[in-house]
């Protein structure tokens, strides 16, 4: 499987989407659809890092790459769900340079980071994998994505664009938009304002830009702005609106 940061260096767009269901289903069918990425959600939802373990087990089997979304940027759970065979990790509030690092440390080896070293995980094919291949994976195959998601992180963005380690900035348009005093209007002026300025810090840092988007209306003003890592919604957000439709469409012919 080609990871989502292989295709990133490749230079090329790539889809994904947040998951919260805790089944496997989920994740192979997103799969199977042909997503490049799945985030499995840590931050938002009551996944836990067993049920995570295997999700990542079941992205694998289905081609799908898997990101975790952390709780926060401790090293503990960051460490733990690289371990687990994660293809990267996405901290949410990241709002100045010194968090970023933070970040990094916890996701890169030496010299970058201070990644607590381990081959007896799943991430090392415990202990079969050559030790060599594993440090190179980790480096070309393991994505660290940060999100700016406030108004001091916007105020912070080149300086976070800066820190060595860093693959993705990522705009949390929702947030961002309670920060600014203009609570979950998306599209207001000041959060994409703020996208244009994440965008313009990405491209000059040798980073990749990233938003999240819930229409297709955003998602194509997010790739005019210079995205190249989208995520689309969200799974239980999909079930929702497909199971509404298909209930609105029986009752309409009765």
């Amino acid at each position: 499987m080609i990871s989502v940061k292989e295709k990133l260096v490749d230079n090329k767009t790539v889809i994904g989407t947040f998951s919260k269901f805790s089944s496997p289903v989920s994740s192979e069918i997103l799969g199977y659809l042909g997503f490049d990425f799945l985030i499995l959600d840590m931050e938002h939802s009551a996944l836990d890092f067993h049920q995570a373990e295997n999700l990542i087990r079941a992205g694998d089997a289905a081609g799908i790459s898997t990101i975790i979304r952390v709780p926060g940027v401790e090293e503990s759970p960051i460490l733990r769900v690289l371990e687990a065979g994660s293809q990267g990790i996405q901290a949410p509030g990241v709002d100045t340079a010194d968090m970023a690092k933070k970040v990094v440390e916890a996701s890169r080896y030496r010299p970058i980071g201070r990644r607590g070293l381990s081959f007896s995980t799943r991430a090392a094919q415990y202990t079969i994998k050559d030790k060599n291949q594993h440090i190179i994976d980790s480096i070309e195959k393991q994505l660290v994505t940060v999100q700016i998601e406030s108004k001091e992180a916007v105020e912070n963005v080149e300086k976070i664009a800066a820190v060595e380690g860093i693959d993705v900035l990522f705009l949390g348009p929702g947030d961002l938009s309670n920060s600014l005093g203009v609570p979950g209007q998306l599209n207001h002026p000041l959060v994409q304002e703020a996208m244009i300025r994440l965008c313009k810090a990405a491209e000059e840092n040798g980073k990749v830009a990233g938003t999240f988007v819930g229409n297709q209306e955003q998602a194509l003003r997010a790739f005019e702005a210079g995205v190249r890592y989208l995520v689309f919604d969200n799974d239980v957000a999909f079930f929702a609106k497909g199971a509404q439709s298909v209930l609105e469409e029986l009752k309409k012919s009765l």
